[in-house]
């Protein structure tokens, strides 16, 4: 069964969300999807401006959907599995379970087993997905992990990862490597978009109105992701590219080396690195 056959649910209606659905109504415009928000006015938003239906409660949209998105809060993940369990006991079948999808931050597959298996009558096996999508979603050009629990069947990841795939590119890869996913492109555009406001500034502070500054930077960044991973360079080393534009004694060698004599590589290291730290619950 394809995509287009299932129903969508989404438990919570925030930006990843957003991104996720919009993705996935400019694909697939007839997909029949359908969301759950305790903000009212957040859910009126998304659905009048995604057109996609609403629900009132966590149980109507385990009970009416085929595939469902845990899209809240952390520290919200457990109460809403506990009222989903509520919804799944009320099952004949368990073979009708719907397919979780977790996009919460931080919430372990083996956590969410535990807390299903805590209530479920019959400990019925639930199939869960982890994702760790980031904002670039809400443009399509997102970048997102995926693992999965034990139940899961190569039906489901294909289905899992054609919907993803709508906003964004995904990679199938272990739990254990989910702390360093979060802190390298869950936490990445934050620091592109911190770049691009130095680079920014630094264009005003020589006397380029903002507006043109924006635009220089704005589609200098574009045009290097698009070189970095363009067929005909994306073997090219990082270093071989930034050798094409730096001439010896040229004006990029002297920028050059003013990064270098601040150590811009060793400074994003310890913000990545920070990141992980703080992914891991160590500081």
């Amino acid at each position: 069964m394809s995509p287009a056959n299932r129903v969508i649910g989404f438990i919570g209606a925030g930006n990843m969300a957003y991104g996720l659905i919009k993705g996935m109504v400019s694909v697939k415009p007839d997909m029949e999807i359908l969301i759950y928000d305790t903000d009212v006015e957040r859910v009126n938003f998304v659905s009048g401006t995604l057109r996609v239906n609403s629900l009132n409660s966590i149980g109507e949209i385990v009970e009416n959907c085929d595939i469902v998105f845990i899209a809240v809060k952390p520290f919200s993940v457990e109460s809403v599995i506990g009222v989903s369990v509520q919804a799944l006991n009320n099952f004949k079948d368990n073979n009708d379970f719907p397919i979780f999808i977790s996009i919460a931050g931080g919430i372990k597959v083996g956590f969410m087993e535990e807390v299903f298996n805590r209530t479920l009558k019959n400990v019925s096996p639930v199939k869960i997905f982890r994702v760790m999508p980031n904002i670039n979603s809400l443009v399509g050009k997102g970048m997102s992990a995926m693992c999965y629990n034990n139940y899961v069947l190569n039906e489901d990841i294909k289905i899992a990862t054609e919907i993803i795939e709508m906003s964004s590119k995904v990679l199938v890869i272990d739990e254990k490597y989910f702390d360093a996913v979060t802190a390298l492109s869950g936490s990445g555009p934050a620091y592109i978009f911190l770049i691009a406001e130095g680079l920014i500034e630094a264009g005003v502070k020589l006397g380029l109105p903002r507006d043109a500054a924006k635009t220089l930077v704005f589609q200098t960044l574009l045009g290097s992701a698009d070189l970095l991973n363009s067929a005909e360079f994306s073997k090219t080393s990082t270093k071989d590219l930034r050798d094409m534009v730096t001439s010896p004694g040229g004006t990029t060698a002297y920028g050059l080396a003013k990064l270098e004599e601040g150590r811009i590589k060793y400074i994003l290291d310890s913000a990545v690195n920070a990141a992980y730290l703080r992914a891991k619950g160590l500081v």
